[in-house]
């Protein structure tokens, strides 16, 4: 919408009431009077579209007009989980050297892990997550409101849990697209910077660990096809 369009749909409106006006001795003039104007009406409706297309919290945003009425509807969004392996170690002082913890193992940290990305994660990431950080195709930005990171125990191993917030379905194109943002936000982003954090689990025998969300060897984001119920294991 251009600012000549409101501007003339203003000026036209506001010739036909004075043109009413002739004759008279006051006149009051109303919003209401501009706003039922077809020609100032359609302005409004073209710059709330702009705005749905512009801001990404207003993504999925139907605008639609009819009996004097504009009528809003917002598509529900729907949760997606990536699972995807970790990669697990601590420092051995025996030998000094890091050791590898197995998937199993690991899952008595769930709790200790989670907290620690909490307080790892940006103000600026609290709404969106690391979909924050992303800024190529708008359409899969405005579609993927947000991409939390987590870790979970699945069929007793810890793994690692992407939770999406979507509009719609993604198709393969924008799947592969959204994988390699998030491989790249583990491998050299977000999750760079996580793996270097020391997370205190109370554990005599296992005092700190170090958690990573990628490595070279079998990384992969797998959608999960359905949501499991998370198994507690006994200490």
């Amino acid at each position: 919408m251009s600012d000549n369009k409101l501007e003339n749909a203003v000026a036209n409106a506001l010739y036909d009431i004075i043109e009413e006006m002739k004759g008279a001795d006051d006149h009051c003039l109303s919003y209401e009077q501009f706003m039922s104007d077809p020609g100032i009406a359609e302005c409004v409706i073209d710059c709330a579209k702009q705005l749905t297309q512009s801001r990404p919290e207003l993504a999925g945003l139907t605008i639609n007009s009819g009996n004097g009425f504009v009528e809003f509807a917002q598509e529900e969004l729907k949760t997606v989980r990536l699972i995807s392996p970790l990669k697990i170690t601590t420092y051995d002082p025996d030998s000094g050297n890091d050791e590898s913890l197995s998937a199993t193992h690991a899952a008595l940290y769930k709790y200790h892990i989670n907290t620690a990305i909490s307080e790892y994660m940006d103000d600026e990431e609290k709404e969106r997550g690391l979909m924050h950080w992303y800024d190529d195709d708008v359409s899969l930005k405005n579609k993927v409101y947000s991409a939390f990171p987590s870790v979970e125990v699945i069929d007793r191993k810890l793994m690692g849990v992407t939770t999406l917030r979507v509009r719609g379905e993604l198709d393969n194109h924008e799947l592969h697209e959204l994988r390699d943002y998030l491989t790249g936000q583990y491998a050299d982003g977000w999750g760079e910077g996580f793996e270097q954090r020391e997370i205190e689990t109370g554990d005599r025998d296992c005092p700190e660990i170090y958690v990573s969300f990628w490595n070279p060897e079998d990384f992969e984001l797998t959608v999960e096809d359905a949501p499991q119920p998370e198994q507690v294991l006994s200490m």
